[in-house]
This record gives C-alpha cells, sequence and structure tokens, in this order.
C-alpha cells in the first residue's frame, strides 16, 4: 500500500478549509432555527441559541488569537 508523503500546508488564498466551511454551516443553520416563523420545539431554539453563542465566542477567540500571532510577528 502506498503511504502518501506529502506534508500539509496553509490553504490556499480565498479557498476556505472544511472546518470553515462546517462552522459557517452551522452558523447559518443556527441563524435560520431562531429565525424561523414556525412554531419550532423550544428544545430546538435553545440548543440553536446555544450553538450560535458558542460560535461567536469561537469566533472572538480565534480573532483573538490572530491578532496575537500578528502582533507577535511585528
Amino acid at each position: 500500500m502506498k503511504e502518501n508523503q506529502e506534508t500539509v500546508g496553509l490553504p490556499e488564498a480565498g479557498k476556505p478549509t472544511i472546518y470553515e466551511r462546517i462552522k459557517e454551516g452551522l452558523a447559518v443553520a443556527s441563524q435560520l432555527v431562531i429565525a424561523s416563523p414556525l412554531k419550532l420545539p423550544p428544545k430546538l431554539v435553545v440548543v440553536a441559541k446555544y450553538l450560535a453563542l458558542a460560535l461567536g465566542v469561537l469566533e472572538a477567540v480565534e480573532g483573538a488569537a490572530k491578532d496575537r500571532r500578528e502582533g507577535d510577528e511585528d
């Protein structure tokens, strides 16, 4: 069996990674559930709100880490 010896580098500029696509999909899904005009089960709405909150916190932490990395390079 042939093994893959290629190193994994940074993604191409402008091309979102799988992680970013999943994160964006979850954000859109939670926003749709929260803003839905239909009467949805309350537990589903609560889960969507917590998911939106968690994604917001994750976005803030990633932004702070990115700013810190950029500050260390200067």
